[in-house]
């Protein structure tokens, strides 16, 4: 694999260890590709970690015999290299996260030519961050117009507002010391400033724990209670939810994904269809079906799968082929998908919840189509982008790439 020269990086609770062997080039001494092997040690160093929030990259710097210069992004942590011989090679790993420098460690080794070497390099944290996502749906039906997050220490008040994403808030601190206890309370407020919902907890950053494990409970509904004893004084009681358990409604369950043309000699794919649950309740599947065919022709199928949880995708795929794993199959039969037009409905008790219809271009009937490979095409799956879920019946909110199934 290629180096990559960029300034942003990585992060984790990781070793680095040294695997198996094959050429790494460098970005510093391009004359490193073309030396030969019997002269050199073969080092093969990869990460491994229980991966963080905001996962950017990880920096590699090499000193020796030669000066090589490595990054890598959070998902390729593997780094190759036939390297010089020498009597001190010096490693120095930077992980980084939520855009800044979190983690480091360094190690110096010896390396003699032919050698076939394995290293562990110990990161050790020296920030850490505060990340909190507060689910709110698709259709944020809590009401919750503002918020704010407030993290207080013996020497520091510090205040975030918070961020908003498709299906949830998010209140990000920024890199904080280690060794410090934190006092943090998290308001939310509707569009008129009263508060709905609070939460106040406090935690200690420290090596071992980084970034701290905080969320709130699943709202399901906006309910606050305010009592005003006088007029000078208002209080707000706010009361956390639990999701509830239902039968979904319309725009509760998204298609999100399908994959209707797996190249046949790739044996990892297979056919499948994504639904995503938009809601903040457990949602019964009990009575729901997966509609599958053409645009006049449509065979159902129950599902096998009894609910599905606020936030949680969803595989429906093919029990008749092997390569299918036993986790996404999840209906009780299958038709076979074509390629390069068809349609998708997913009902529950009778009524569509969601459907598409695919092609690889618009026809007479249909003049806005779900995008679909062509004919004796492969290997690329049609994409909700979440962030237009309420246009999804146009076109230009999905896109075909390779396959992600159970990723929004």
């Amino acid at each position: 694999m290629s180096p990559i020269k960029t300034k942003h990086a990585n992060t984790a609770t990781a070793f680095l260890c040294a695997l198996a062997l094959w050429n790494c080039g460098s970005d510093s001494h391009e004359t490193s590709a073309t030396i030969s092997k019997a002269g050199t040690a073969s080092v093969a160093l990869s990460l491994q970690y229980n991966t963080p929030p905001l996962l950017d990259s990880l920096v590699l710097d090499c000193y020796g015999a030669d000066t090589l210069h490595y990054v890598h992004s959070a998902d390729s942590a593997l780094f190759n290299m036939d390297l010089f011989p020498s009597d001190n090679w010096t490693f120095k790993a930077k992980i980084y996260a939520n855009g800044a420098l979190m983690q480091m460690g360094e190690l110096s080794t010896k390396l003699e030519a032919g050698a076939v070497v394995d290293i562990p390099i110990q990161m050790h944290p020296i920030v850490g961050f505060v990340l909190v996502e507060v689910p709110i749906g698709l259709k944020n039906e809590s009401g919750i117009a503002s918020g704010i997050m407030t993290l207080v220490s013996e020497d520091e008040r510090i205040e975030i507002p918070m961020e908003e994403s498709t299906g949830k808030l998010i209140f990000n601190s920024g890199m904080l010391k280690l060794g410090v206890e934190y006092d943090v309370q998290i308001t939310l407020y509707d569009a008129d400033g009263n508060a709905i919902y609070d939460l106040s907890d406090k935690f200690l950053l420290t090596e071992d724990s980084p970034v701290p494990n905080l969320s709130l409970n699943s709202l399901r509904s906006k309910i606050a209670i305010s009592v005003k004893p006088a007029d000078e004084r208002r209080v707000a009681i706010t009361l956390p939810l639990k999701a509830g358990l239902r039968k979904p409604k319309t725009d509760d369950l998204l298609i999100t994904e399908y994959f209707s043309a797996p190249g046949t000699k790739d044996s990892s794919l297979y056919e499948f269809v994504e639904i995503y649950n938009g809601s903040l309740d457990t949602l019964l599947l009990d009575d729901c079906t997966l509609g599958l065919g053409s645009a006049t022709s449509i065979k159902q199928f129950a599902l096998t799968v009894s609910e599905i949880l606020p936030g949680q995708v969803l595989v429906l795929g093919d029990a008749a082929s092997e390569n299918t794993p036993a986790i996404h199959i999840n209906t009780d039969g299958w038709s076979a998908m074509s390629n390069s037009k068809g349609t998708v409905v997913l009902q529950c008790d009778g009524e569509t919840l969601d459907s598409l219809y695919y092609a690889s271009s618009p026809d007479s009937l249909h003049t806005n189509v779900v995008p679909a490979v062509g004919s004796g095409k492969y290997n690329q799956s049609g994409q909700l982008n979440i962030d237009h879920w309420n246009m999804r019946s146009d076109s230009s909110a999905w896109s075909l790439d390779a396959p992600t199934p159970g990723k929004i």
